[in-house]
């Protein structure tokens, strides 16, 4: 045998310390940290020694542990929803990777250097972590190389023409639960076992392997989820495979009003592991679950209002790049002003025509009252050159009071541009118009849940909630001469 060293060999290691002394001095990491990862763990199958493989593959997995907190500190500046989804994928990975290297001499050191993360609070950590990884010294790996007969050197000279490896595709088809398909957005009730079924297929089937095995992952708590891992064994024919199997699903905790929905994505494997074949895995693969249940949710105390609030929920935090806080701060002063609109129609609250500043007076208090807004709530705050009536932590809340009557939300159009103007200067991409219709009526009221919808305005940047309120109700009575 003889030994070499490959200057190529030390690239991911120096790059790997580039990435984290800028995370060390607060900055985003100028190399893919996954990518690095990756390129650890092939550099090290090449190394001669035992020790040193075993402590590049351990720093490959600290590698992909600080990228999760790179992206956790960033989401937290970013005020990006659910941010602390990358902190809980950090600790999970940080779990498993010490049950790989909780016990290895040669990554004493790195674990010296990441048992803060059982502790961390504060993105200042991070910051903490990164610099003491910077100062885990690594073996130099050598590579060893066998020294072949004269015979096989002249025979590994004549050109040979190697095949590429066949790319291996497996396709998932299809999901369903209960038998039916699963949606973009699944509602499924919590505290109940589901049938879940799936449905992939698989281009070719490699000659050493005996299963595959498909194994969902998420970066929520083990606890709020059951799901079923799927194996196949290879079936009979000839390729492509189809195949299908079903097994349970629970969720195990509902949710919230303002809970992002549960995200599990299924990964795929053959067994056993080695072997290089490149596998693709493409096609819907990943379940977004929903385990709230609309029919005991209690917001304004008006089911149709509180099933179409529901409805609208999902519409507001489906939005890319905005804050989960803005869609949340929009659903409080909708749940708020909902009530308003069920009892204005239940006890006739707003006898006789009103002006605009007489409805803000009253909105204002009503909202006040509400324990979560109280203080937060400001009046005519400048934004645009103009001034807005209301607004609850820059969400601009825009009123209006009419005495022409209005049977849908689309009527409302004509003050959608000036709500939006709001929403833009406070650097918002979500406002609330609430029109308040005092016009003469001499039909009966129109159920209220039918008054609540959302526009899109300012080339569909802005989602505007639009409520209307009935207010100067005829007497039933009268409706009867």
């Amino acid at each position: 045998m003889k030994n070499s060293l490959s200057s190529e060999s030390l690239q991911p290691r120096l790059q790997a310390l580039e990435a984290l002394a800028a995370i060390a001095q607060g900055r985003w990491p100028p190399h893919d940290l996954k990518a690095l990862a990756v390129a650890l763990d092939s550099v090290s199958l090449a190394f001669s020694s035992a020790a040193a493989a075993t402590a590049y593959n351990a720093f490959g997995g600290v590698v992909r542990i600080v990228d999760m907190l790179a992206h956790w500190h960033r989401g937290i500046l970013d005020a990006e929803p659910d941010a602390g989804r990358y902190l809980r994928s950090a600790r999970e990975r940080h779990r498993l990777w010490l049950d790989d290297y909780g016990h290895s001499d040669v990554a004493a050191e790195l674990r010296a250097a990441v048992e803060g993360l059982a502790t961390l609070e504060s993105t200042d950590q991070v910051a903490d972590i990164a610099r003491t990884l910077t100062t885990v010294p690594l073996p130099i790996g050598i590579f060893a190389q066998p020294v072949k007969p004269d015979w096989v050197v002249k025979a590994d000279l004549a050109p040979t023409k190697k095949e590429p490896p066949v790319d291996l595709t497996v396709a998932f088809l299809k999901f369903q639960f209960d038998g039916q398909p699963a949606a973009e957005v699944h509602q499924l009730a919590a505290r109940e076992v589901h049938d879940l079924e799936i449905e992939v297929r698989v281009s070719r089937w490699p000659k050493d392997k005996r299963e595959l095995r498909l194994t969902p992952i998420s970066v929520e708590p083990k606890t709020t989820y059951d799901f079923p891992c799927f194996q196949f064994e290879k079936p009979d024919g000839e390729a492509p495979y189809t195949m299908r199997q079903s097994g349970r699903a629970a969720l195990l905790l509902p949710q919230g009003m303002h809970a992002r929905p549960f995200e599990f994505k299924y990964t795929a494997e053959f067994i056993p592991e080695h072997g290089d074949q490149p596998v693709a895995v493409v096609g819907h693969r990943t379940l977004i679950v929903d385990g709230a249940d609309a029919t005991k949710l209690q917001v304004c105390g008006y089911p149709g209002l509180d099933q179409t609030l529901f409805a609208l929920r999902e519409i507001l935090r489906r939005r890319p790049g905005v804050p989960q806080a803005e869609s949340g701060d929009a659903l409080l002063v909708l749940a708020a002003l909902c009530n308003l609109a069920g009892r204005a129609v239940q006890d006739a609250e707003f006898k006789g025509r009103w002006d605009e500043a007489a409805f803000q007076r009253y909105v204002r208090a009503e909202l006040r009252r509400h324990p979560l807004i109280g203080a937060d709530l400001d009046e005519h705050a400048h934004a645009a050159g103009g001034i807005t009536d209301l607004s609850l932590r820059g969400l601009p809340i825009e009123l209006k009071a009419v005495d022409t009557l209005i049977s849908s939300v689309g009527q409302c159009e004509p003050f959608l541009a000036q709500t939006a103007s709001y929403a833009v200067a406070k650097s918002k991409r979500t406002a609330i118009l609430c029109v308040l219709d005092s016009s003469d009526k001499k039909t009966a009221p129109v159920p209220p849940e039918t008054l609540l919808d959302i526009r899109a305005h300012a080339q569909d940047t802005v989602s505007i909630c639009v409520l209307v309120i009935q207010g100067n109700l005829a007497r039933p009575s009268a409706l009867s001469r």
